[in-house]
């Protein structure tokens, strides 16, 4: 499932992704541009824009649109409105920054890009092969663990391996 957020749903972009699922963001896209993007990428639109969401199902688009203005109502909708399940997700793959999939490194590559403290207590780490931000099961995939839980999503560790 692929989905594009308007520029109202940058959260819930970010929290998509964490999830795993192939989510864009166009910030500063205008309407046309964005179903124009959805429409040659086969995404589905996401936005709380009424009038953008006319304009979509005019062209035919997948459109949701979400009536919740905070992020976490946000994403129970997503997950609630399109049956998704925890064999559905793959968290932790994708970069939460330009939505690309990470890709496991050998430690070794990443000495000189972490933090020694990271390098010396950490054994697994993934890099953005667009972005180049390197990422590894810190404190925040705790507090993130928490959050899925908060969705019904016990995390499988198979990103930690």
């Amino acid at each position: 499932m692929r989905f594009l957020a308007d520029r109202m749903l940058g959260k819930l972009a970010k929290k998509l992704r964490l999830l795993g699922f192939d989510t864009l963001y166009l910030r500063d896209a205008t309407e046309e541009e964005i179903i124009e993007r959805a429409l040659k990428e086969d995404r589905i639109l996401l936005t709380r824009d009424r009038d953008l969401i006319k304009k979509a199902l005019k062209s035919g688009l997948n459109v949701y649109g979400l009536k919740a203005d905070k992020w976490r109502s946000q994403v129970q909708a997503v997950l609630k409105r399109f049956q998704i399940k925890p064999e559905d997700l793959d968290p932790f793959s994708r970069c939460m920054e330009c939505n690309v999939e990470l890709t496991r490194v050998d430690k070794s590559s990443v000495e000189k890009i972490v933090p020694e403290y990271v390098f010396r207590t950490q054994e697994v780490f993934y890099i953005c092969p667009e972005c180049g931000r390197v990422y590894w099961a810190g404190t925040h995939v705790e507090r993130m663990k928490e959050l899925l839980n908060e969705f019904g999503i016990t995390f499988d560790e198979r990103n930690e391996s």
